[in-house]
């Protein structure tokens, strides 16, 4: 029992300094930056969501989705979909992360993101949601007032505020499946299915890396429902969604190792 306990304070420890060294500094400046730009435009702008995702990665795609969801910017359908072509890694840990630091191959880092970008769009015309009568409708003309009354300084502070009662979930989120992670000894594909760091540091094949970094793994699948529950994303259609995502991505590799590499 003790040096159970003593594993448990060790891993609870390492993963405040995961976070404290490896995830603030990179998730909370995007999450303020990109709240900040996302409430500074006046019109719905899905494309200008999936772009700022995309250089961001997860969760930060649910995040502004159900941002805009929520000030009505989006109807429900729009929002479905967007929630299915942002759900990307982020380049940062895909392209430094795993194919300079754990791969020794920048080249095949930056072909594994590509992958999943694509196949995220992919995925996100094989999953479109059917029509729905909802009452969230996009208001554009009462957003485009509201922008306008209202002072940057002011948009500042309240990207602060969303920034960091997001990251205070997010953090949890990550602190629990990290601590599961540790002391659960798991094989390798197990680990990265639960948590895709931990299975992306056990293996160096390109396939299975590129897998567990498309579909995320429970950590992120939970980082995402935290914002995906309040536009109705079932988090058994969430799981579904993403593993095609997953299987998507990895024929894209297997294209590009066998006819263009």
């Amino acid at each position: 029992m003790t040096a159970f306990l003593q594993n448990f304070l060790n891993a609870g420890q390492d993963g405040l300094q995961l976070i404290a060294t490896a995830v603030l500094p990179v998730l909370f400046p995007f999450f303020v930056i990109t709240t900040l730009i996302i409430n500074l435009t006046k019109s719905a702008q899905p494309w200008l969501v999936t772009l700022l995702s995309y250089i961001s990665g997860y969760p930060n795609g649910a995040r502004l989705t159900q941002s805009l969801y929520l000030e009505n910017r989006l109807n429900l359908q729009q929002a479905q979909q967007l929630s299915i072509i942002t759900s990307t890694p982020s380049p940062i840990f895909v392209i430094a992360t795993t194919g300079i630091v754990l791969l020794r191959n920048l080249k095949l880092g930056c072909i594994i993101f590509l992958c999943s970008i694509l196949s995220a769009l992919i995925n996100g015309w094989l999953w479109k949601p059917q029509q729905t009568n909802s009452p969230k409708q996009i208001a554009l003309s009462l957003k485009k007032e509201a922008t306008d009354s209202t002072h940057f300084f002011q948009n500042f502070s309240n990207s602060l505020n969303s920034a960091t009662n997001a990251m205070v979930n997010v953090c949890g989120v990550i602190l629990f499946f990290y601590i599961c992670a540790r002391l659960i000894k798991l094989p390798p594909l197990l680990a990265g299915l639960l948590e895709m760091t931990t299975g992306v540091a056990t293996t160096t094949n390109p396939f299975l890396v590129q897998f567990f970094v498309t579909f995320g793994g429970f950590s992120v699948a939970m980082q995402q429902q935290v914002f995906l529950q309040s536009f109705k994303v079932k988090f058994s259609f969430y799981l579904t969604y993403k593993f095609t995502h997953g299987i998507l991505a990895c024929a894209l590799l297997a294209l590009h190792l066998l006819f263009l590499n």
